[in-house]
């Protein structure tokens, strides 16, 4: 575990159950033991925890998700640096954090109802008195937790998206906007694509994560705060295979929130930006312009007319960028949490 014994307290300690005697074991020690949520601490505790984690989670990685947004949703091949430069050409730095005050707030509701559901759903499910490993139940209700969290969290993630491309005046010009020209629809518009891509990016990042603290026998390294950068490392290597796996999805995704932003420049036979911007980039954020009608409708919709314009290639748009969000995130996220419980 990442916390020395004595730190989960003396209720925990001294339980005579069989799966707290079991842990208690110094020559059989659980290496999920620092997973299983402490009975003597809060449900309110559990939620503050993760609510820091998916600030300091999506705050502290949001230049680089604003990055990865234009790449993805810009329809000609762009590069990194070339991204960076033009974002910071429109509007400097700041440019690179805009949104981030919605996914801010967005991020503190869902990830309540992330842990939320995950601890309703685990007493629901699990056999919390027993020993057997339940790893089907527990998917179940790591996908009822993701349920929730995405609910809450895709329309702020569209407005978000907006945002990111340099449009609108700010998130309640983006609101009203999106709603008066696309309906209220246009907010989980992407829903499907996000839970078709989060549930299985979830279960791969767990699945990498244990086969890695198994690689590297951290059950041998015992109770101790020495062996909680080890988890950070598992952790973070687990968050760039599921992101790397997950990124066509997080492409459509992409499309899908963004396509309104779409204008064609002169110079350009198809791009983001306007005709003064196309001689300096292959694109940038026309926010005086309206937005053009939706193109996609939905999944299928989408992946078709990218296979169709770019091929197979533009399906791995943004990888780079996505996997450098995704390695520190979790790291970010498990390591907030573990700290703060």
């Amino acid at each position: 575990g990442v916390f020395p014994a004595g730190h989960r307290g003396a209720s925990s300690s001294s339980s005579s159950s069989p799966a707290c005697a079991g842990i208690g074991e110094e020559d059989e020690e659980d290496i999920f033991e620092w997973e299983v949520r402490d009975s003597g601490t809060p449900f309110w505790q559990h939620a503050i925890a993760g609510s820091c984690a998916g600030v300091m989670e999506h705050i502290g990685m949001f230049p680089i998700d604003t990055v990865k947004t234009r790449i993805q949703a810009s329809p000609v091949p762009v590069g990194v640096m070339e991204t960076f430069r033009a974002v910071h050409k429109e509007r400097g730095f700041f440019g690179l954090m805009r949104g981030s005050s919605v996914i801010g707030v967005g991020c503190v509701p869902a990830h309540v109802g992330l842990f939320g559901t995950y601890e309703v759903s685990k007493t629901a499910f699990l056999d919390q008195g027993g020993e057997a490993h339940q790893p089907m139940r527990a998917a179940l209700c790591g996908a009822l937790a993701t349920l929730a969290h995405d609910s809450v969290i895709t329309p702020m993630d569209v407005v978000k998206q907006r945002l990111q491309m340099g449009r609108y005046l700010g998130a309640l010009d983006c609101v009203s906007s999106i709603y008066r020209s696309e309906g209220i629809g246009a907010f989980y518009r992407s829903l499907p694509t996000t839970l078709a891509m989060n549930v299985p990016y979830m279960g791969l990042l767990v699945a990498s994560n244990e086969s890695l603290k198994r690689m590297m026998n951290l059950e041998g390294l015992g109770s101790s705060l020495a062996s909680a950068p080890w988890y950070f490392v598992t952790a973070g290597l687990s968050g760039a295979v599921a992101a790397a796996v997950t990124l066509p999805l997080d492409v459509v995704k992409t499309r899908l929130q963004t396509q309104g932003m779409m204008v064609q420049p002169l110079g350009h036979s198809c791009c983001l930006g306007t005709a003064s911007s196309a001689s300096s980039a292959p694109w940038a954020a026309a926010a005086s312009s309206p937005p053009s009608a939706p193109r996609y409708r939905g999944l299928i919709e989408t992946v078709q007319a990218i296979g169709k314009e770019q091929g197979a290639r533009g399906f791995w748009r943004g990888l780079g960028p996505r996997v450098m969000l995704a390695m520190p995130s979790a790291a970010i996220c498990w390591g907030t949490y573990e700290t703060t419980r």
